[in-house]
């Protein structure tokens, strides 16, 4: 019988046209486009809030350092401030006057971390706080800020497509407490409660952006700025750079886990000198780091892995 080679499953990338709203890729280019990322944001986040948005500002994956150099520092998909054009203040009515209301930030999440969310959640707002403030500023300055998490899964398991989260006083919930934060998880696939059909057919079409899923104006125009993304040549080119980072980045991953393993399989039967160290680090086969493990779960010591190493 001929033997076979045992080959790890290579993955391979899906094509652009066939990556949904949900795929990070996809909708950071949405949100960075120069024309139509501004008008992409302001339908999505009308349709989420159930009213009209008329004019918004957007920073695409706008950075926010952590408040010291070894602390955690987080990435916004879509920072979105609504800008409205007419306001009043102190009871006079100012006309074209650009005065940012709120702070909406709106991230898809395929990855599944349903026990993180909450901890996550608390951790954006706090540093998402800490750019508005200056020294001379009063408390009730702080723009109200609302996290937008759209979701494959149901975070908290009630069949929801919806739940707000907001702070309250425990001991008697009718007590106003307004601090300005606000947490929206939306669950693409939820039946329960009463959102939308806008909102319905929004999270539809985009956890399977196709045609099929087209069903209002608003997504058509949506489905309009999507053909254009997925039709760029500049766009296809940065997606396959993209993947060819990401698979690097995996193979490194792989490569390195499979280093810490060995030097912890030998560290268990023995003291491992530099030079082996050193030879181990510096492998890059992984067919030579899958042999060299096996090998050194099954050595009784050091020497007898440098032999048959």
């Amino acid at each position: 019988m001929k033997k076979t080679e045992n080959k790890e499953n290579v993955r391979k990338p899906r094509k652009l046209e066939e990556l949904n709203l949900m795929d990070d890729f996809l909708f950071q280019e949405m949100v960075s486009q120069e024309e139509g990322g501004e008008e992409f944001c302001r339908i999505l986040l009308g349709t989420i809030l159930g009213r009209t948005i008329r004019k918004v500002k957007v920073i695409p994956q706008k950075n926010i350092l952590g408040i010291d150099t070894d602390k955690h520092g987080i990435r916004l998909d879509a920072y979105i401030e609504e800008v409205r054009e007419e306001c009043e203040l102190e009871g006079v009515k100012l006309i074209d006057a650009e005065v940012a209301s709120d702070i909406y930030d709106i991230e898809p999440n395929n990855r599944y971390e349903r026990q993180l969310l909450p901890k996550r959640m608390r951790y954006y707002h706090g540093l998402i706080d800490t750019q508005f403030l200056a020294v001379d500023m009063r408390y009730d300055k702080l723009p109200n800020v609302v996290i937008i998490t759209i979701l494959p899964y149901d975070p908290f398991e009630k069949g929801r497509m919806v739940y707000t989260i907001q702070n309250q006083c425990v001991e008697d919930g009718t007590i106003p407490y307004q601090d300005g934060a606000k947490k929206i998880f939306l669950y693409t696939k939820g039946t329960e409660g009463n959102p939308s059909q806008e909102l319905r057919d929004m999270l539809k079409y985009m956890e399977k952006t196709t045609e099929d899923n087209v069903t209002n104006q608003d997504i058509a125009n949506i489905h309009k700025l999507v053909r254009k993304v997925k039709w760029d040549r500049k766009v296809g080119i940065s997606y396959m750079k993209s993947w060819e980072r990401e698979s690097i980045a995996r193979d490194e991953g792989r490569i390195e886990g499979r280093i810490e393993t060995i030097l912890e399989l030998l560290g268990d039967i023995g003291e491992i000198s530099s030079e082996l160290e050193e030879r181990i680090a510096e492998e890059e086969n992984r067919e030579v780091l899958k042999r060299w493990t096996k090998l050194a779960a099954r050595a009784d010591s050091i020497a007898e892995f440098e032999r048959e190493m």
